[in-house]
């Protein structure tokens, strides 16, 4: 088996960005990871090492040149917030992540914590502490292949890059399996003896309204306020869900690969799939299955899952492609038959994805959807290349993307690599694990974590969603200028997985004591159960008399603002998040709370936010965290403060 660290110290980086890895800035040391043992997940690091041992063979990513948009920054057309200082001394979470004194607890030598680091027994350390989390190996959200990584290591250079872990309740979960100290010493010898290449050193500049969840990788949101500025959400501020770093590819030497059962296998370039079939458009809305994930996380309920999305992984666009059923048609596939029901193949119910983007270890992220999903001929799925007349954005999957209008965002892979019909799902961690609802009463810390759990049965995974909507304006936490003021005029976006239409969106400035129905719009004509694209919302209401006269007398009024909103099923979003509480954080839809205060000495449309309280440009319902946000663990920790994006290659500056 090869060692991953001989793996990375002998690649070429181009080659690697083009499998989707960046390579370590040799200039900074390689990382060196613990050999992969299991012949399972050592396959992928041989195989990464194959084709880079391949030189001349493959084409690399930065052999020709891209289109110049892509090699520029983005317009900025908004104006950004201001980023407060970090003032590590200051920090009041300066103790969060280390580990209590444990004196009860036997000295173990770094040498035989080395030698616990297959699958048999993995150990890790932390700040002194020696944990066995042997028992995990299944339970990581983001798979085995990572745990292996870093087994027999101390994970303090990991948790620099992926500071997702230093929000305080991972070091607390990880106390329960603690199995002894390290002395003095091994402490500091073990973290000097690694150093942990970055591979998201080569991700594209972002712009500075699409606001960060983590940085590592990014998932970034766009400001609230900025979603009922236009219909169609620009590029530049179009939600990023991002689970490895972004590859590099030259859109000239890209191949889709085609197969799997019941059709022939074929490999189609971008320009293949320009000319050999029509080119199709379609508006949809994509919203990752864990928006408002933040706020399931609280003092009773933690969520050890990333990113902890605050409120704004929703986003509207106009994407363009080849629909699916066309490339599965021109494969072999009697398309029509299926959608029609004739033809019914027990080999044929699922169609996998895999991409070009892997982590450290060469294990690329996949997913899958429904054979029915890829074969309708109203479905509209698609294999696209477009995004609102430009070509994607790296961000967005360039230079190909699934893009399966309804369903839920993770089934969308982007980079896509490979297209498989099968029987079976995929099996890869972000469709088996990530992404289950599961019941109120199942947590991390017991359950999911000593993967699988008894009942799988009874935690389905998402596909689509349910309706959701936002206030988006005015901005939580605003001050807004009352003076002479009688009516307030709330916006917002509304939005149903699966297809489902819009028919009613309530409004409410009291915290949903009365409601009133708001004006819907939606400038594309779509077809029932077809209702792919969000509906905007606006409503100007009158102040209630007793809210005039508080102003009046020269007093500030606070406001509660709130929306619900009522799909083509007649369903509506919950007011509570208790009774749907899940451990993954999938599925979140009710009720979200705006809070805005008025100012009747301040002249109308004078609106700014109170940054007294705010950690992050969006917020929680109710406009506050309930947890410290410190930028999602990034600024947590006193050991940590740097800036993300100090140390960037090249490739950065391809968009």
């Amino acid at each position: 088996m090869i060692p991953f660290r001989h793996l990375i110290k002998a690649q070429n980086r181009a080659a690697v960005r083009l499998l989707g890895t960046a390579a370590p800035n040799p200039s900074r040391g390689a990382a060196s990871p613990k050999p992969l043992s299991s012949s399972k997940y050592g396959a992928a690091a041989a195989a990464l090492l194959a084709a880079t041992a391949a030189g001349g063979a493959i084409a690399l990513a930065e052999s020709k040149k891209v289109d110049s948009k892509y090699r520029k920054l983005p317009k900025q057309k908004y104006p950004s917030p201001e980023t407060p200082p970090i003032h590590p001394k200051e920090s009041h979470h300066s103790d969060l992540n280390n580990p209590p004194p444990r004196p009860d607890l036997p000295t173990i030598p770094l040498e035989e914590v080395e030698q616990h680091s297959d699958e048999e027994s993995m150990w890790y350390t932390f700040r002194g502490g020696v944990y066995d989390l042997t028992f995990f190996i299944n339970g990581h959200p983001g798979g085995t292949p990572r745990l292996l990584m870093a087994a027999g290591q101390d994970l303090e250079p990991y948790w620099e890059v992926y500071r997702q872990h230093l929000r305080g309740h991972v070091v607390q979960w990880m106390e329960k399996y603690r199995i002894g100290n390290l002395s003095e010493e091994d402490a500091k010898k073990a973290v000097k003896g690694i150093t942990f290449g970055d591979m998201f050193e080569t991700d594209p500049i972002r712009d500075p309204n699409n606001l960060a969840c983590t940085e590592k990788p990014f998932c970034g949101e766009p400001r609230i306020d900025l979603l009922t500025e236009n219909y169609i959400t620009p590029n530049e501020l179009f939600y990023v869900r991002n689970h490895l770093a972004v590859p590099d590819i030259d859109p000239d030497e890209y191949v889709l690969i085609v197969k799997g059962k019941g059709i022939k296998k074929h490999k189609f370039t971008l320009e293949d799939l320009k000319t050999k079939f029509p080119k199709y458009e379609v508006v949809t809305t994509l919203q990752c299955a864990g928006n408002r994930r933040e706020d399931l996380h609280n003092n009773e309920h933690q969520i050890f899952i990333a990113p902890h999305w605050v409120v704004g992984a929703i986003s509207n666009a106009k994407w363009g492609g080849v629909k699916i059923r066309d490339v599965l048609q021109y494969c072999g596939m009697d398309v029509d038959a299926m959608s029609l029901g004739k033809l019914e193949d027990p080999k044929i119910k699922h169609l996998q994805f895999e991409s070009y983007d892997t982590d450290e270890t060469g294990f690329c992220y996949g997913n899958s959807i429904p054979i029915e999903s890829a074969v309708d001929a109203l479905g509209e799925a698609m294999f696209a290349f477009e995004m609102n007349d430009e070509p994607l954005p790296r961000d967005h999957g360039f230079p190909v993307r699934v893009i399966a209008p309804g369903h839920v965002g993770n089934c969308q892979a982007k980079w896509l690599h490979k297209v498989i019909v099968s029987d079976k799902e995929s099996s890869k961690p972000w469709k088996q694990k990530s992404y289950r609802g599961f019941a109120p009463d199942i947590n991390f810390e017991e359950d999911l974590s000593h993967w699988p759990p008894k009942r799988l049965d009874q935690a389905p995974i998402a596909l689509f969603q349910p309706v959701t909507s936002l206030v988006c304006n005015p901005p939580q936490n605003s001050l807004m200028g009352a003076k002479d003021l009688s009516e307030i005029t709330v916006k917002g976006v509304a939005w149903s997985g699966g297809g489902r239409g819009i028919e009613r969106v309530d409004v409410s400035i009291d915290g949903g004591k009365s409601w009133t129905a708001a004006e819907l719009y939606k400038p594309v004509e779509q077809k029932m159960n077809r209702q792919w694209a969000w509906t905007q919302f606006s409503k100007t209401l009158k102040l209630p008399e007793e809210v005039r006269e508080r102003l009046a007398r020269g007093e500030q009024v606070s406001l509660d603002i709130t929306s619900k909103a009522m799909n083509s099923d007649f369903n509506l979003q919950p007011e509570t998040m208790e009774p749907y509480w899940n451990a993954r954080g999938v599925c979140i839809n009710h009720w979200y709370h705006v809070k805005t205060k008025l100012d009747p000495n301040r002249e109308p449309n004078n609106i700014q936010h109170d940054n007294s309280e705010i950690e992050f440009a969006n917020t929680p319902s109710g406009g506050k965290f309930a947890q410290p946000w410190d930028a999602h663990g990034f600024t947590t920790d006193p050991k940590h403060q740097t800036n993300p994006r100090a140390h960037i290659e090249p490739e950065a500056s391809h968009f």
